[in-house]
């Protein structure tokens, strides 16, 4: 067992609460059934976030084993109650929780130099190696920005967004009324060499964009599930996912290790929750087993204040006064179509732009590509992992090899 599957003990015994309530054993007699099903309700009744719309999500599992995710808007508890009920008694239920609300890992903090990361990440050296683009040998790196959307008409982004999906209308994705999605496509993918704005790690890698929040940066935990479903089906090297919810919801964790059993690297940020010396809560899905959690730092490779500690730290990538792309009317408070912002959001994509060159350059896995992460990093702090750093900072010309 490797220490990334045993890190959390918080999300295995939400995993096992989950499958306990999705299926529901028989006792021996009537009366021990319906006392355990009531105690299932009230339990993830009573998980449901106290402000907000109230939506119960079921998963089930198609014969090819993809997650179906199923989503129950309800006007109050009593409802809520009355169709969890319900569907744990239905045979074919695998898990039934009710939606979390997730949020963008933005905050916006002192800036702190144009593009310093790229001098950390050695990204000069790195493009001589890989940039994310297709060879005769190599397919082109992908890798999948699930967020607010991504503005496709960002003149320092054309030609590297493909055409993606909005979860929340049904329909293709063209803009970001948000903001935050295009900040992290740009730091994955922004045009290097012409002359323009600012440049990606991964400066010839494809972004696919899924929309998953709405236009002021927060959204579901069920909407997230589908959105990573989606990026699966689209061939997604890599799943990035530069937002949080401080507790577990079954349907994105089932969404997530699907994505992993089919060959897809996911990576979240760690948190912006700080690092508390009495009360660390645990972020999801960074604390989900097999995901990279990444934690910030600074230009000085201090640990970004802001940075959440914790065991599903993994690594830890450059966070704080991070230049990138923007729209032009987007709700950041930003001067032009460049803003500088700080957050684990920044941090994620270059973690998942350096996989997703590994992955395409090489040839590798995404389970060998996250140890290899772990393996490569340079350390920090404490000798070894340890809470802050994880392995260390990510050296993506190590990794990419």
């Amino acid at each position: 067992m490797t220490s990334r599957t045993r890190r959390v003990r918080a999300a295995a015994l939400a995993a096992v609460g989950a499958a306990w309530a999705g299926t529901v054993v028989a006792p021996a007699s009537a009366a021990p059934q319906v006392d355990s099903t009531r105690a299932a309700v009230a339990r993830i009744v009573g998980s449901a976030p106290l402000e907000g719309a109230l939506r119960v999500v079921t998963t089930t599992t198609a014969p090819d084993g993809r997650p179906v995710v199923r989503t129950v808007r309800v006007d109050d508890r009593a409802q809520a109650r009355r169709v969890v009920a319900t569907r744990l008694q239905d045979p074919a239920t695998v898990t039934v929780s009710m939606a979390q609300r997730v949020t963008a890992l933005r905050s916006n903090d002192t800036l702190r130099g144009r593009q310093w990361a790229l001098d950390r990440l050695q990204a000069e050296t790195l493009w001589r190696r890989a940039d994310g683009r297709a060879t005769r040998s190599t397919p082109r790196a992908v890798v999948a920005v699930v967020d607010t959307g991504v503005d496709r008409t960002h003149p320092d982004l054309r030609g590297n967004v493909m055409r993606g999906v909005d979860v929340l209308t049904g329909g293709t994705v063209s803009r970001d009324p948000h903001g935050h999605g295009t900040h992290v496509a740009g730091i994955v993918a922004a045009v290097a060499g012409n002359r323009r704005g600012v440049a990606g790690l991964a400066p010839r890698a494809a972004v696919l964009p899924i929309r998953v929040l709405g236009a002021d940066g927060r959204g579901s935990s069920d909407d997230v599930a589908r959105g990573v479903l989606l990026a699966v089906d689209r061939k997604a090297q890599v799943v990035n996912l530069s937002l949080s919810a401080g507790t577990d919801d079954p349907a994105l964790a089932r969404a997530v290790a699907y994505a992993q059993r089919k060959g897809v690297l996911v990576v979240a940020g760690a948190g912006n929750s700080g690092c508390g010396v009495l009360f660390r809560p645990v972020q999801y899905p960074a604390a989900y087993p097999g995901v990279v959690g990444v934690g910030s730092v600074d230009a000085d490779l201090r640990g970004s204040s802001f940075s959440s500690c914790g065991s599903w730290v993994d690594v830890v990538a450059p966070g704080r006064g991070i230049w990138s792309t923007v729209p032009r009317d987007d709700r950041l408070s930003c001067p032009d179509v460049y803003c500088a912002l700080s957050g684990t959001s920044m941090s994620s994509p270059y973690v998942a732009a350096a996989a997703a060159l590994a992955m395409s350059r090489r040839g590798l896995s995404a389970q060998r590509v996250a140890a290899r992460l772990e393996e490569t990093a340079r350390d920090l702090g404490p000798r070894g992992k340890d809470q802050t750093f994880g392995a260390g900072l990510l050296d993506a010309r190590r990794l990419v090899g």
